[in-house]
């Protein structure tokens, strides 16, 4: 080997050399790289989550008082109702009372017919 090869030969072990340094190097970087990127996902992710939550937490509250004032209005519109027709049973009471006083025979029969009537439907 001559000394013009010999010192090819050594340039070039020292340009590998020098391109395995490089290499590694740049997978050291890219490997960084990807940590960094990696713990920036994890990090945006976990914000994402947590305004998802924040966000799930207010809708369910907003649903939850929707509930309670639609159950509140709900609730005025039974008693309303239920006053309405205890009003409606109590005149039938009065009315009936008033009837059977003025009318007692006739409230006799029919209570008796009634009677009969109901009767032979048990019985069936």
């Amino acid at each position: 080997m001559t000394m013009s090869e010999s010192t090819q030969s050594s340039e070039a072990a020292k340009k590998l050399e020098s391109g395995a340094e490089h290499a590694k190097k740049a997978i050291g970087a890219a490997a960084e790289a990807g940590r960094a990127v990696t713990e920036t996902v994890k990090k945006h992710a976990q914000s994402v989550l947590d305004t998802g939550k924040e966000h799930l937490g207010a809708a369910a509250k907003d649903i939850g008082d929707a509930a309670t004032a639609k159950y509140g209005e709900i609730r005025e519109q039974a008693l309303t109702v239920a006053g309405d027709y205890k009003t409606k049973a109590k005149n039938f009471q009065s009315d009936v009372e008033s009837y059977v006083r003025e009318n007692p025979l006739k409230a006799l029969g029919v209570a008796i017919g009634v009677g009969f009537v109901l009767g032979v439907l048990i019985r069936r």
